[in-house]
């Protein structure tokens, strides 16, 4: 306690460097603060953006579809199967889906399409694709009669390749699951740009049981696509959901032989080990951040008391040759240091929390850095507002960060002024 008074009482000496310094220690951790809450909502709108439309958060396939994507190599999902993963906690939907892959184009045009089976109801819970309609609609909820041609939704990209819009009919041809040639009449009555650009240049979206006919796959899907309500959650939501199937967390690790029909359930993590990767890498970097903005708040803080010790140094030289220990003249100086440290830190991380606020409830108008109102990065839209994510470890973090600089940055000052000798000092001499 008297090493703390005395620590305030030498700062208040000298008030505009204390200040200096703590209004330095106070902006770097309020703009660690802030950058902080602004690189997790970036992290958030990517993984939201990434798998909202097209992966959604988990996923469930045959380990040989996984492998390899085949039409042959599809599952059986019942409905008693589809309810019970839907009761798994924290699964909002799940869409089932069948994929597969073949010539799309009328008499003029053609372009190899990903022809996405879904039910429409379903997709429309699981991802915002309905809402993305730009023209004409979405999938109706039931399929037209055999007799008028299977209705479809493409892509934003696909319309503009092929130069079709709703209305217009089209014909497809691919290779069923029992290699047999797949062949029908298709009329456009959607058009649709959901941001993510691999998937508006080449999906085309019919109904589920026309794809299953189409593919002759007899009941059977490729895919169960399973949104849930918490993006942190997923490899906890795909165990729960594994062991409501009765089927395996991840792909297995085997030898080298080939994947049988096991089913396998893996979050978007495994799904999209890029987006993850480069999650990680981005974390990891925040200490590259912290060494920039913290090394001046370092500087300014040994600055400050370096110029204090110098000034005192006959103080200090009296203070020990009436008693005061080295020790205890150390530990002074130190406290000093973590005083500066803890006050500035506070201040910084109040500021930075609270515009962090801000920006987590208002938003960040990303049209100041782009021209654009909307713009897409590796294939996700991002809109022209991003949120930020004020967590708790984004507030502590930069303030325990900031306190073990301060202390550091307080070492050498405290060991020179403990290590003086007292009598040439008090006499002005120096070492």
């Amino acid at each position: 306690m008297t090493s703390l008074k005395l620590g305030l009482r030498n700062l208040a000496r000298n008030r505009w460097r204390s200040g200096l310094t703590l209004a330095a220690v106070a902006v770097a951790v309020g703009l660690m603060v802030w950058s902080l809450s602004l690189y997790e909502g970036w992290i958030q709108a990517m993984v939201r953006g990434a798998t909202a439309v097209e992966t959604a958060q988990v996923q469930v396939h045959t380990a040989g579809y996984v492998d390899q994507p085949r039409a042959y190599r599809g599952f059986r999902l019942d409905a008693p199967e589809l309810a019970s993963v839907r009761r798994v906690p924290g699964v909002v939907a799940a869409s089932p889906r069948v994929e597969l892959h073949g010539l799309v184009g009328n008499e003029q045009r053609s372009q190899v399409a990903r022809i996405l089976g879904v039910d429409p109801e379903l997709e429309r819970r699981t991802t915002p694709v309905a809402e993305a309609v730009t023209a004409g609609r979405w999938l109706a909820d039931e399929p037209p009669s055999r007799a008028e041609p299977r209705e479809v939704v493409v892509g934003s990209g696909v319309a503009r390749q092929l130069q079709v819009e709703p209305g217009d009919e089209l014909v497809t041809f691919l290779e069923a699951a029992d290699g047999s040639l797949g062949n029908d009449l298709l009329r456009v009555v959607g058009i649709v740009r959901t941001g993510n650009t691999a998937l508006d240049q080449q999906t085309v979206y019919l109904h589920l049981s026309d794809a299953r006919t189409l593919g002759a796959l007899e009941g059977e899907v490729h895919e169960l696509a399973i949104r849930t309500e918490d993006l942190t959650r997923a490899a906890e939501s795909a165990r729960e959901v594994a062991a409501a199937l009765g089927a395996r967390v991840g792909m297995p690790e085997g030898d080298g032989a080939s994947p049988g029909e096991e089913l396998v359930v893996r979050p978007w993590q495994e799904v999209l080990p890029g987006v993850n990767q480069m999650i990680v890498v981005f974390r990891r970097s925040y200490w590259i951040l912290y060494l920039l903005v913290y090394l001046l708040a370092a500087a300014g803080i040994l600055n400050t008391q370096r110029m204090s010790a110098l000034e005192r140094r006959r103080e200090f030289g009296v203070m020990m040759a009436i008693g005061m220990r080295p020790r205890r003249m150390f530990r002074t100086l130190v406290v000093e240091s973590g005083v500066v440290g803890v006050l500035g830190a506070l201040i910084g991380a109040a500021g930075g929390a609270a515009l962090s606020w801000y920006h987590q409830a208002h938003g960040l108008d990303m049209s100041l850095f782009t021209d654009q109102a909307a713009f897409s990065y590796m294939g996700v839209a991002f809109t022209e507002r991003l949120y930020f994510d004020l967590t708790l470890g984004n507030v502590v973090e930069p303030v325990l960060v900031m306190l073990g600089v301060a202390l550091l940055s307080g070492l050498w000052p405290a060991i020179r002024s403990a290590r003086i000798d007292p009598a040439p000092t008090i006499a002005g001499r120096t070492e």
